[in-house]
């Protein structure tokens, strides 16, 4: 081959190879795709309340059905002196009592004299209920505030509820759809709210003997939550009926047009019990003590 054509040569090469780099010829390389990118880890605020605490009494906060993820609660307050306690149970512990007595499925626990306190644990369960206790080991009153969030991999859409709203919304439709069936196994009375007038809500308090706190002047509601075997909400078949043992006059019993609710005015000083039953289930008893705000 001359030098002439073997120059021809090289060159027709270097032309085919500038084209096959710049994506010319007849077999255009494919786009490389990358990795996608992982959901990002995001902590959403649940909820926020208040607390002021007598000493050797205890609150709760409710939170229902939270997403998926990684729960947390955090209890910070003033005086580093007294004793906080942070607890969180599933929705079925009727009081700090039974808590303290081992009668209610502790989920975390955060004790002792460090603040502030925080707890976590795994939410696996669609459908659950948790309760955040905050009680007040010290000497004096105290006044904190209590954050529950949860971790969640990537952002939520519709946070979940606080409180315990009642299962009989005021709307249309079948309450009923949308819960796991029954039967109903367990039921669980509460204190859903507690009005001191003009809409001034505070916590309920429960003291060291049990009893639920409250005072004359004062508008409570009270609810009541069901579930079945497995420990979820569930389907009913015939609405609650309450129960109000009160021998010293100190309510009046208000009424309702959703029948997972009680609304009660407390108008004296006195000690009752509050009380559901639902298809047959019995409901925890609530002891209530109505008292002055000097005791």
């Amino acid at each position: 081959m001359s030098s002439r054509a073997v120059s021809r040569a090289v060159l027709v090469a270097l032309v085919a190879g500038a084209l096959s780099s710049c994506g010319g010829g007849s077999s255009p390389s494919s786009p490389s795709t990358g990795p996608s990118t992982p959901p990002q880890a995001v902590r959403t605020v649940l909820g926020t309340t208040d607390f002021t605490l007598r000493p050797a009494t205890a609150t709760f906060k409710s939170i229902d059905n939270p997403p998926i993820g990684t729960m947390d609660a955090t209890a910070d307050w003033g005086n580093p002196a007294n004793t906080i306690n942070l607890y969180a149970t599933d929705g079925r512990c009727p009081g700090f009592v039974e808590l303290q007595a081992g009668r209610c499925t502790v989920l975390a626990r955060a004790e002792g004299a460090a603040k502030p306190k925080k707890v976590t644990f795994s939410n696996t369960t669609a459908n659950a209920v948790y309760l955040f206790w905050i009680s007040n080991a010290g000497t004096s009153n105290e006044s904190g505030g209590l954050e529950i969030g949860v971790t969640t991999q990537g952002p939520i859409v519709n946070p979940p509820s606080t409180g315990s709203p009642s299962p009989t919304p005021s709307g249309g439709g079948d309450p009923r759809a949308g819960l796991p069936p029954g039967p109903v196994t367990q039921a669980r009375a509460a204190i859903r709210s507690i009005d001191q007038g003009g809409f001034d809500y505070r916590d309920p308090q429960q003291d060291s003997a049990g009893n639920w706190i409250v005072y004359p002047g004062e508008f409570v509601v009270f609810d009541l939550s069901q579930r079945n075997g497995a420990g979820d909400k569930c389907q009913w078949i015939n609405d609650p009926v309450w129960s109000v043992d009160d021998q010293d006059g100190a309510l009046d019993i208000k009424g309702s047009s959703q029948p997972f609710l009680l609304r009660v005015d407390v108008v004296h000083k006195g000690y009752f019990e509050v009380s559901a039953k639902i298809d047959g289930i019995e409901s925890n008893i609530l002891p209530i003590i109505s008292m002055g705000h000097t005791e």
